[in-house]
């Protein structure tokens, strides 16, 4: 599609201060707001939009997801919303009925969610390995933290009784055999073993997962994309460089950049990469940190046991002084620090570590946390007299919450998924849906922070409504927010003369319609950088 000159009219243009009535870009940047008179006065040959009275807002901006593993997953198995182990076999047949896979080639599928099943437990290699023997297995929970493999998987991986894997979980049967269940760096390194697309395919899939994201209303994601690729910094690299520079990037990509060693790191900086280099589609973001794991696999760090299973506190992947050297070398360069910490355990870690990064190199570092699920008051006045935010992801508060009551109790849950409170403690937030493990529909985030409410409108009142946002408050998230963390706040999140040509125009208005409703709203027009990347009118 051309880029050109656009005036968009007689619709509502969300301001950072208000409304107008009209918009003008040319190329990657907006030329002015206003009144749709005055701007149509100075329009000369430019495309014209009616918007028919549509609310504009700013592009959406997705502040923490996996894009390349969603692309990916757009040519695996579905197993989302599964309901029981015979569920997820059935589904499995049918995969191998409609892939039909030569003999050797891994079977790969995500979204089982044992907490949703008949029986409420993981299943083991030995309910997949009669439905595909000849074929290495691996299928991922939703959380993207636990997996299950086959007896085929294991054997081509070399993965046995034996097999230690720092920071993961290998478990083990009675016999201390491999059940097939491998959880956090152990899912990683298997992941990293599976031969990817060839280039064609992999492109491919990249302007397919763009064209979804774009009917959603996204025009800036930030990315955690390494470990797909297996850790290599410069495939994603060169993938997204060579897309922009023939001007195929579906829409901005910051990448947060998962450098699990301390030597991984060095060779990074080695390079010179540092956060804010780049191109105005694709832009170097922070050193990504995994710190522990998933809630709902139990390897989410606590300081107290799960309430579910005494004596267990999850799972954490370095060690203190192997974190704290990973972010001192980052602050030390320059680089911004986004350290995945869903536990209240892990939460101390990671500020821990930046409190000791920023005291060697003070300076407005920007440091977020991925996720902050869980943490007390005490917690999150130490995050703002750091200067740390948070990239949150309200589509977990419906999706957690019969989960997170029986992980950690009702008194840890309720002070946690603390959105409000992050935002009046002065924290900056993004919001975003890791995606693939939630959709990434910023409108159904949007609705989810303002009501705290699943899809069917339960539980009545919100779950823990003092933490609910206004409407503009959870736009922020997705605009304002999603700029800021990423040091674009100069040339995108708001809708003004200067900044870059990104928007979303709406089916509906969302400030004006009852809040349950904004579920429904969806994306009609979505341009990023003077082009019209999805249109319904």
């Amino acid at each position: 599609m051309k880029t050109g000159r656009t005036v968009f009219y007689n619709g509502k243009i969300a301001l950072p201060g208000g409304f107008a009535s009209a918009i003008a870009v040319n190329g990657q940047t907006i030329t002015a707001v206003g009144g749709s008179d005055n701007v149509l006065a100075g329009s000369g040959g430019a495309e014209k939009i009616d918007l028919g009275g549509r609310l504009v807002l700013p592009g959406f901006n997705d502040g923490h997801m996996h894009f390349l593993a969603y692309a990916l997953s757009l040519e695996q198995g579905d197993f989302t919303g599964s309901s029981s182990l015979s569920e997820v076999r059935s589904r499995f047949r049918s995969l191998l009925d409609r892939t039909n896979p030569k003999e050797g080639e891994w079977i790969l599928g995500r979204g089982w969610n044992h907490e949703h099943f008949d029986e409420q437990c993981i299943f083991t290699r030995e309910d997949l390995d009669d439905l595909s023997p000849r074929n290495p297995v691996l299928l991922t929970r939703v959380c993207g933290h636990v997996a299950v493999l086959n007896s085929q998987a294991l054997a081509l991986l070399g993965i046995t009784g034996e097999s230690r894997f720092p920071g993961g979980v290998v478990d083990l049967d009675d016999r201390g055999e491999p059940t097939g269940v491998v959880r956090e760096t152990a899912v990683e390194w298997a992941r990293s073993q599976i031969p990817l697309p060839d280039s064609a395919r992999l492109r491919r899939l990249v302007a397919r997962g763009g064209e979804e994201a774009a009917k959603a209303g996204l025009t800036s994601i930030q990315s955690d994309d390494l470990g797909t690729v297996g850790g290599d910094f410069r495939k994603v690299i060169d993938l997204y460089l060579t897309l922009d520079r023939e001007g195929e990037m579906p829409l901005r990509i910051t990448e947060q950049f998962l450098l699990r060693t301390q030597e991984a790191l060095e060779e990074f900086l080695a390079e010179g990469w540092r956060t804010g280099d780049g191109s105005p589609f694709f832009h170097v973001g922070p050193l990504k940190i995994l710190t522990d794991g998933s809630m709902g696999g139990r390897t989410a760090l606590l300081r107290e046991d799960y309430s579910d299973m005494p004596e267990v506190r999850g799972v954490a992947i370095y060690p203190q002084e192997e974190l704290d050297r990973l972010v001192l070398t980052a602050s030390r360069a320059g680089m911004q620090v986004a350290a995945h910490a869903i536990g209240d355990g892990a939460l101390d870690m990671c500020l821990d570590a930046m409190e000791k990064g920023l005291k060697a190199a003070p300076r407005a570092a920007r440091h977020f946390i991925v996720h902050c699920q869980m943490g007390d008051f005490a917690q999150y006045q130490r995050m703002a007299r750091l200067g740390v935010g948070a990239a949150v992801q309200p589509p977990f508060v419906p999706s957690d919450r019969p989960m997170a009551l029986k992980r950690i109790g009702e008194r840890r849950a309720l002070s946690g998924y603390a959105w409000k409170t992050l935002l009046d403690l002065g924290i900056f937030l993004s919001g975003g849906s890791d995606c693939p493990v939630e959709t990434f529909n910023p409108l159904w985030g949007i609705a989810a922070a303002v009501t705290r409410q699943d899809e069917r409108g339960n539980p009545a009142g919100g779950w823990s409504p003092s933490q609910k946002l206004t409407v503009e408050e959870a736009v922020d998230l997705y605009t304002r927010g999603g700029a800021y963390a990423s040091f674009e706040e100069d040339r995108k999140g708001t809708l003004e003369a200067g900044k870059y040509s990104d928007l979303v125009v709406l089916s509906r208005d969302i400030f004006s319609i009852p809040e349950e409703e904004i579920q429904f709203v969806e994306a009609d027009l979505t341009m990023v950088g003077g082009k019209i990347t999805h249109r319904t009118f």
